[in-house]
């Protein structure tokens, strides 16, 4: 089951990418990065990857973070997360966006989709 969170805040891409980098749990999943700049327009695309014990799978989280309509949006979206045929995922999903959101909760701006 996949789960997406779209919002804005105040800093750049970078800044962005460094503060989730610093948390030494999302570090550890980290499976790519990358960092493109291209005159003031910046994106950033970061990749994880965790084992959920709760429901014996294996989920992938991708976050873009770009300034490309000048403010910075983050774009978080896991997958992977859910079992059998109808991919419940018990929480697995939303679980892994939650750091993303609390990381950067003191600079965000505007949550524009959260599902």
């Amino acid at each position: 089951m996949k789960h997406y969170l779209e919002f804005t805040v105040n800093i750049k891409p970078v800044q962005v990418s460094q503060i989730l980098l610093e948390d030494t749990e999302l570090k550890s999943n980290l499976i790519f990065q990358d960092y493109k700049v291209a005159e003031e327009k910046e994106i950033a695309i970061l990749v994880f990857q965790k084992y959920f014990f709760r429901n014996d799978s294996t989920a992938t989280l991708t976050v873009t973070i770009d300034n490309f309509s000048g403010e910075t949006y983050v774009k978080c979206i896991s997958s992977g997360n859910g079992e059998g045929i109808f991919d419940i995922g018990w929480g697995a999903g939303k679980s892994f966006i939650k750091p993303i959101r609390l990381k950067l909760a003191a600079n965000l701006l505007e949550v524009i989709e959260d599902n």
